[in-house]
């Protein structure tokens, strides 16, 4: 899940790919991360409804073909929060849309 470039400033760095880096360390075998989405301005989604988080999303998430997995493999994305599910759904269809299936949504978190 990409983050804003100034939430990564903010936080010392991208912190999720951090933490699904050591989950792949953890795992072991054919485990490896790849960051396949940038996000292209938009404000921070915190206090957003579903339909701002849309909309803030709409024409921002980007693919990054450096960040394509091989063909056949199993791709489960990982984000910090789930608050309205709005980014991981955006995000599993920005990845869809460029030929990249997604066959889980991992979180560390659940809000509410």
């Amino acid at each position: 899940m990409p983050s804003r470039r100034v939430a990564v400033r903010v936080r010392g760095g991208p912190h999720m790919l951090r933490v699904a880096e050591q989950a792949a360390r953890l795992l072991g075998g054919d485990v490896f991360v790849a960051p396949a989405l940038a996000l292209d301005g938009g404000r921070d989604s915190v206090g957003l409804s579903r339909e701002e988080r849309a909309r803030n999303l709409h024409g921002r998430l980007r693919f990054v073909p450096a960040g394509r997995p091989p063909p056949g493999t199993r791709v489960i994305l990982v984000d910090d929060v789930i608050t309205t599910g709005t980014t991981s759904a955006a995000c599993v269809a920005a990845l869809s849309a460029a030929g990249v299936p997604v066959a889980a949504v991992v979180a560390l978190l659940a809000a509410g």
